[in-house]
């Protein structure tokens, strides 16, 4: 069992960690959300959107706080389902 000041230094590495993960995520949902509102402007109105073609990145967060399931999809898995033959 690790004493406190060990513990300490764990939760302090790991909020690090954190960190640099919070500047990638909010760097590639920036990027997302930019791409999704690009694709509404050039779309038809007429064409209906498919699941995940829109909103990717409420789904990602919605992923970071529930527990993991077995056989949970991916979000890479989910925006290539979703965008499957459209050009």
């Amino acid at each position: 069992m690790a004493d406190i000041a060990t513990n300490i230094a764990t939760i302090q590495a790991k909020a690090a960690e954190l960190d640099a993960l919070i500047v990638q995520f909010r760097a590639a949902k920036a990027a997302i959300e930019a791409a999704e509102a690009e694709i509404r402007r050039l779309r038809p109105v007429s064409e209906p959107s498919r699941a995940y073609q829109e909103r990717l990145t409420l789904v990602a967060l919605d992923a970071m706080g529930k527990p993991s399931i077995a056989g949970d999809k991916t979000l890479a898995d989910l925006a290539a389902a979703a965008w499957a033959g459209v050009a």
